[in-house]
């Protein structure tokens, strides 16, 4: 930034101040010095010394400097006394207590994933994780803690709490950036104070800020986002000069950090899109402006909001990528939501240099997986159906997202068993080809895959599918398998005629006869003889209590369903010749764009079930502080609160402030006289509440339209705006005093709503502080004994 850039310097002088200081300064003109020149002048005596003001003038003018921000001292002061407390507030208490708290449990894996390599799959962005991971890096973590659940101590493990520092370091950043930014707004000191102490004593913001997740970034982020924003209106008369630059830059920067973070971090691109379009509709009206420098200020914000932050992205994401290219091993779920391509890439997968058969024969033992995003393998285990609803001894077939030894089946001829010894047919491969009928073993189990006259169970329009006891006339490969995986060998059930409910018709997707079925390139419907229904996932899941929450698979009468496609992933006869597939491999690309689908996926399927369901907050309680979240509670109590003063308050300003809009606009529109002493102080503070309120507003109302789980820390960045939407609304208010009241009067009801509101803040931050810090317990939680019941508003708060 430039020295001149008085809103990036935070100098408290205006610029038209600094104007008029230097013209009353200027030297006499040249012609009043030649004429005195020519003529023999006496000197005029010195002026007599100005009297000294009295001490209550005195004090009066500190007072007016103060409270105009006038006094550079003053602005540094307040500044850095701010800052101090945010860091100690946050560093409070910092590493206790000294074991795994909450979600620390998910991040903390991840960075040990970084760490060692290993790939996992998560719904948020790379961003927030790799900061995380950098932190523990930079503090000598070496990534080996289990973070297996809350509660697992930390000691013995060096280079933890550097990362709980880093996090605590960028949620104390959200205070000089909150007081920033509204002393950019407004410039006014006491707003920009009201400000940093809203979000300094706000307990949940701190609760939120000390531990390793990924809540810190996103709020310091988005908070410098929105910074960018103040400061891009700030320099909006210098088009193109280095401050100019500056600001865009930074913005685009902190943009695309956001929304590395988390995807949330869309709604402040989309405040500082919303601006950016208006501002150049604005330049595209001036009719004086050539159209090429229209054309220079599209290119220009193009460039540092959109490829900037999409470069930042990118980039992010081609780390996370690099880093992550090993599987935790062979049968590992993390990768199975992933198509064969993707999972080629990745060492110690059971996909990564495979050589198997390219044709399907029968005989085969195969994984058919199912061809669409995130698609289930086809899977059986020895779990029945309720009897009460089907009968008796149907076992289940269902979707599982793993590999697993129950993935496995063995294509059979229709009526023939094989012959060999090792389960495989004799004589020449026959391949399974478009239109021929198969029968689909499951040899872990004995059991061949039916198609029953009962409807299924949670998708009830659609046929059950359930595996029946089949033993085949030869020693089964499934003995092999079981060994191989340690698992006990079940006894042999008895054998069973086959009906043309375990015959299945094989259509490839446009194929005709004589095609056969190819390993990891057709797309293939299995079509039950009887009923002419296809195998389908359903995309249902069978409940928890005898289905284990996994994905039912059914029997679809609708055949152009792209869910009743499944593709043969893992092939294997040893009488066959193997090929590789390396040219399936999925490019940076692929993986980028399907990964992105994959997220986006998971994200919409993430509804509140069992304990989520009580845990989870609706939108409508978040303002209203209305229900509490329990964090830790094992001898010792943390709770997400918040301080419940601040959001009362912040409250009842959102409330206010669509109202002074409204009341300005119509004064406005009616031409109704205005203070003129007011006008700039005025047009600041009306054009900061329009685009805070605009900012809260798209940081909260979308997720009311959210069908997902919901937190309450979901509200914390929306609180952030609302904090400084108050501060200006409040602070405008103090400072009109003078337009309606005796100076004296004025100053002194400023300071003393100014010394009150700041009071009651430290008060109420004295009451709840160790809500969100914790303290320690005796036993379980009770409610009438706590030392918090005098405080306790709601009957939700768990206090």
């Amino acid at each position: 930034m430039s020295e001149s850039d008085d809103s990036t310097t935070g100098h408290p002088l205006p610029e038209e101040d600094v104007e008029t200081l230097t013209v009353t300064h200027l030297p006499p003109s040249s012609s009043s010095s030649s004429s005195s020149s020519s003529t023999t002048t006496t000197p005029s005596p010195p002026p007599p010394p100005a009297a000294t003001p009295s001490l209550p003038k005195r004090l009066l003018a500190a007072l007016d400097s103060l409270r105009e921000g006038e006094s550079d001292g003053a602005w540094w002061c307040v500044w850095w006394m701010f800052v101090v407390a945010a860091v100690v507030s946050r560093l409070h208490y910092i590493t206790v207590p000294y074991k795994v708290v909450w979600d620390e449990a998910h991040f903390g894996k991840m960075v040990g994933w970084y760490m060692n390599r290993t790939f996992f799959m998560d719904v948020h962005p790379a961003g927030g994780k790799l900061l995380l991971t950098l932190f523990g890096y930079l503090g000598g973590y070496n990534g080996t803690h289990s973070f297996v659940a809350p509660n697992t101590p930390y000691d013995g493990y060096h280079g933890i709490m550097p990362m709980r520092v880093g996090c605590a370091i960028l949620g104390a950043g959200m205070v000089p950036l909150g007081f920033h930014t509204v002393w950019t707004l407004t410039r006014s000191l006491p707003a920009s104070t009201f400000a940093a102490a809203l979000i300094t004593f706000e307990v949940g913001t701190i609760t939120l800020s000390k531990f390793i997740l990924l809540d810190p970034p996103l709020f310091f982020f988005i908070m410098a986002s929105f910074h960018g924003l103040c400061l891009m209106h700030s320099v909006a008369d210098r088009p193109f000069s280095r401050a100019w630059w500056g600001s865009y830059l930074y913005t685009g920067t902190m943009l695309g950090c956001v929304i590395s973070v988390k995807f949330v971090g869309l709604f402040v691109v989309l405040v500082v899109g919303w601006y950016t379009a208006l501002d150049l509709w604005a330049k595209l009206g001036e009719l004086h402006r050539p159209l090429v420098s229209v054309v220079q200020h599209f290119l220009a914000r193009f460039v540092c909001l959109i490829i900037l932050p999409a470069c930042i992205y990118i980039t992010v994401f081609f780390i996370h990528d690099t880093l992550l290219d090993s599987a935790v091993n062979l049968f590992a779920v993390e990768e199975a939501h992933f198509s064969p391509g993707f999972q080629m890439t990745l060492r110690n997968s059971s996909l990564n240099n495979i050589t198997q058969p390219s044709e399907v024969a029968y005989g085969n033992v195969v994984t058919l997986r199912n061809d669409n995003l995130a698609g289930i393998y086809l899977h059986s285990h020895n779990f029945t159906y309720p009897q009460i609803r089907v009968g008796k001894n149907k076992q289940q077939v269902t979707g599982f997202r793993a590999k697993d030894v129950n993935n496995y089946f063995k294509v059979l001829l229709p009526e023939e068993d094989p012959e060999m010894e090792n389960g495989y047919y004799a004589g020449m491969p026959e391949f399974l080809g478009h239109g021929d009928w198969v029968r689909l073993y499951h040899p872990t189990t004995k059991t061949l895959i039916s198609c029953g006259k009962n409807k299924s169970l949670v998708t009830k329009k659609h046929q059950l599918v359930y595996a029946k006891p089949y033993n085949l006339t030869v020693q089964e490969e499934g003995a092999l398998i079981k060994d191989a995986f340690n698992l006990e060998t079940k006894p042999t059930m008895s054998s069973a005629e086959v009906t043309p409910w375990q015959l299945w018709a094989v259509h490839v997707e446009g194929g005709k006869p004589g095609d056969v079925v190819r390993t990891l390139d057709s797309k293939v419907k299995f079509l039950c003889v009887a009923h002419q229904c296809a195998l389908t996932w359903s995309r249902g899941t069978l409940p928890m209590r005898w289905g284990g929450g996994q994905a039912e698979v059914t029997c679809s009468n609708n055949l152009q369903d792209p869910y009743t496609n499944w593709m043969v992933e893992q092939n294997f006869n040893p009488y066959l010749k193997n090929n590789t597939y390396e040219h399936l491999k999925s490019g940076f690309v692929s993986r980028f764009l399907e990964t992105h689908r994959v997220m986006t996926w998971v994200n919409s399927r993430l509804k509140p079930m069992g304990q989520d369901l009580y845990d989870s907050h609706r939108p409508w309680m978040w303002p209203l502080c209305f229900k509490s979240q329990v964090w830790f509670d094992v001898n010792f109590r943390i709770v997400l609160l918040g301080n419940p003063l601040i959001f009362w308050v912040n409250l009842a300003f959102l409330l206010v402030a669509p109202g002074l809009l409204v009341y300005h606009h119509y004064k406005m529109k009616r031409g109704l006289p205005h203070n003129p002493k007011l006008a700039e102080r005025k047009e600041r503070m009306i054009f900061a509440v329009k685009w805070l309120l605009l900012a809260y507003s798209l940081h909260y109302l979308p997720f009311y339209t959210m069908d997902r789980i919901l937190y309450y820390h979901h509200y914390f960045p929306a609180l952030q705006f609302s904090s400084m939407l108050t501060a200006v609304v409040f602070g405008y208010a103090l400072e009109c005093l003078d337009t309606w009241l005796p100076r004296v009067k004025a100053n002194v009801a400023f300071h003393w709503a100014s010394g009150v509101f700041l009071g009651i803040l430290a008060y109420s931050f004295h009451l709840y502080c160790y809500v969100g810090y914790g303290h320690p317990t005796d036993g379980e939680f009770n409610p009438d004994n706590s030392t918090f019941k005098d405080i306790r508003f709601f009957d939700e708060w768990e206090i």
